[in-house]
């Protein structure tokens, strides 16, 4: 097996500082902007800077470093570590660096700017560049990876058109481990300065799209006193399994070069199994191996809408061949929702047929295409192996079943790469996400508008209000035959207007089976919702759970039960062969465990009001 190694740094222990000066150094450090041209854009246009840059630097050397970046002393990496500071102006920053202990390349597209640096902070350990964001041009031809990349008092001149484009570009550039500290203006822009309005908010939902999450962010007064402007200094983090998998999962969803969209559609199809299909999983000493029928119809779940819709997924220059898979059994296959395409379902005559062959010659096309070319980076080889079986003709009536899916053959994982989606997948998803969509997006050309927000809404993997249907029509037909149905965290009969909640918050973690959907009171839904049930919660409520079961799904014959247990087989960590109701439980507890720990959701368990406490007691 070809374990992914990280390349060592071109320089031992050198460590660069990038610096970009178009704003203001740090907090609070002002200066008459009169002459600034507010059409001139950040980063591309820089004369204020080089006709004022003698004042400028005496402006941005009056406050100390400790002073202005204080909420993040104790988060920078140890001396010796590799630091890119976007925004140097003065150089200040950059010898602060230098001089505890940090190899700095101070980077500026402003050479009066750079002139005043090299004058004031001349170091050994400082190498000066010209380069801007949001494209960073000459940085990634260093070749290294930063633990900490600073933007203080710069994302505000960003414009938001640009700052997707400038936080992938930083991804790029970080080290495992690496974090990236940006401070944000959160008082009314200054146009003459040619600032934007920024939130935490917008720049948390753009993280997510790369992978970081916050590690922290804290709020500060402005350094000069002027009470208007506040800031929000927030540190972004990436995380790391300590294994070199992520790192090289980073490489490949955002540097790794891509024909089409087919790489990401792999990687996510395999991150969606790990997180939410690591029942049919079997293990192996260095490996994981996977249905390679399941990775064909995660496969086919996540194309059909997106073709359908006629989005495009490779250049305009292929699109008059258009993916391999979608030959005329993938357009047969038109009627089924792509929902439906999912453990448990049954088709007949033509279209089982269709889909039966579809598989196949998706599973093909998997292998001989994007499994074959997403490679480790070290020796060159395929990181996927899979192997594929002969198809036996299409019974009768077709059941999406184990069974059924191993007979395409299988698909092995390293180890180290399923660990990290399996307990990463809440950093990871997104990431691949964003990056289908910008490849979608590249590909249309402005042809079609609104492209990015509808390939967002059809990459999305489950509708939680379609997903609790069949649970609203179970509690409809209770209802119906005059049987109670009951709020499962209360035990109070549910009389009137209630919700189906998902057990596990489908905002982490999204899966639609029927073990997950439970009648719940309104008022208690709402206080839950995306937190997580606690142990004891779940305990309290195991019985009332199972009840709801069994009157709902498990009563209604040997089919609808079969389905519930393939389920929970797939999506659980379920452990025997044949298991029963409280096997399904136990594996819940289980799942519940890796849930709060891989994403640290916050706990939640009943706190009713005497009334209700008094209600549940009476119809229990």
């Amino acid at each position: 097996m070809h374990r992914y190694r990280q390349p060592a740094p071109p320089v031992r222990n050198k460590y660069f500082i990038i610096c970009i000066p178009v704003y203001p150094r740090s907090h609070g450090q002002d200066y008459n902007s009169s002459s600034v041209n507010t059409s001139d854009l950040l980063m591309t246009s820089i004369p204020f800077y080089e006709k004022h840059a003698a004042r400028l630097a005496a402006q941005y050397e009056s406050l100390n470093f400790n002073e202005v970046h204080a909420s993040l002393l104790d988060l920078l990496p140890p001396p010796g570590g590799m630091v890119l500071d976007v925004g140097t102006g003065s150089g200040r920053d950059a010898a602060w660096f230098a001089a505890n202990g940090y190899e700095v390349v101070a980077v500026d597209p402003s050479d009066a700017m750079l002139a005043q640096a090299l004058e004031l902070h001349p170091s050994d350990r400082i190498r000066w560049l010209s380069d801007s964001l949001p494209d960073l041009v000459k940085v990634p031809r260093l070749n290294l990876r930063f633990d900490l990349i600073l933007l203080s008092a710069v994302w505000m001149h960003i414009p938001p058109a640009d700052r997707q484009r400038s936080l992938r570009k930083l991804a790029t550039l970080l080290a495992p481990n690496g974090r990236i500290a940006i401070s944000l203006r959160l008082g009314a822009p200054d146009m003459e300065r040619a600032m934007h309005e920024v939130s935490l908010q917008e720049l948390s939902a753009l993280a997510q799209q790369f992978g970081l999450r916050i590690v922290r962010a804290t709020d500060s007064a402005d350094k000069l006193g002027r009470v208007e402007v506040p800031w929000t200094n927030v540190v972004l983090g990436l995380p790391d399994d300590g294994l070199g998998a992520l790192p090289l999962l980073r490489h490949l969803i955002l540097m790794d070069e891509k024909a089409s969209t087919y790489k990401i559609a792999l990687l996510r199809v395999i991150a969606r199994i790990a997180d939410t299909a690591a029942g049919l999983a079997r293990h192996e000493a260095e490996s994981v191996v996977v249905p390679l029928g399941l990775v064909s119809l995660f496969w086919l779940r996540m194309y059909k809408p997106l073709i359908e819709s006629g989005l495009p997924q490779m250049p305009a220059s292929r699109l008059g061949t258009g993916p391999g898979f979608t030959t005329d059994n993938f357009h047969a296959l038109r009627p089924i929702a792509a929902v439906e395409l999912r453990t448990g379902s049954r088709f007949t005559g033509d279209l089982a047929w269709h889909l039966h062959r579809s598989l196949s010659e998706i599973s093909q096309i998997i292998r001989d295409m994007p499994a074959k070319y997403l490679r480790w980076p070290s020796g060159g080889n395929p990181i996927f192996d899979i192997v594929r079986r002969r198809q036996a003709s299409t019974p009768p009536e077709l059941v999406i079943d184990e069974a059924f899916l191993w007979s395409f053959g299988d698909f092995r994982v390293p180890l180290e790469i399923w660990q990290a989606l399996s307990h990463y997948n809440v950093w990871i998803e997104p990431v691949l996400v964003a990056e289908w969509v910008r490849l979608i997006e590249g590909y249309s050309a402005n042809r079609q508008p609104d492209v990015r927000m509808l390939a967002h809404r059809l990459l999305a993997w489950a509708d939680p209000v379609r997903d609790t249907g069949f649970a609203r029509a179970a509690v409809d037909r209770l209802r119906a035959a005059g049987k109670p149905v009951y709020c499962v965290w209360s035990g109070a009969r549910l009389n009137g207007a209630y919700d189906v909640d998902h057990c596990f918050p489908f905002a982490a973690w999204p899966c639609g089976d029927a073990w997950n959907l439970m009648p719940a009171a309104r008022q208690i839904n709402i206080q839950k919702s995306n937190r997580l049930v606690t142990q004891g919660a779940l305990d309290k409520a195991s019985e009332r759970i199972v009840d709801w079961w069994s009157n709902a799904f498990l009563d209604q014959g040997d089919e609808p039960t079969r389905y519930f247990f393939l389920e929970a087989a797939q999506t659980l960590p379920l452990l025997v062969d044949n298991p029963g109701t409280t096997d399904v439980i136990d594996a819940m507890k289980l799942h519940r465990v890796r849930l709060g720990r891989d994403q640290g959701l916050c706990d939640w368990e009943l706190v009713a009001a005497a009334g209700m406490q008094r209600t549940a007691a009476r119809t229990k």
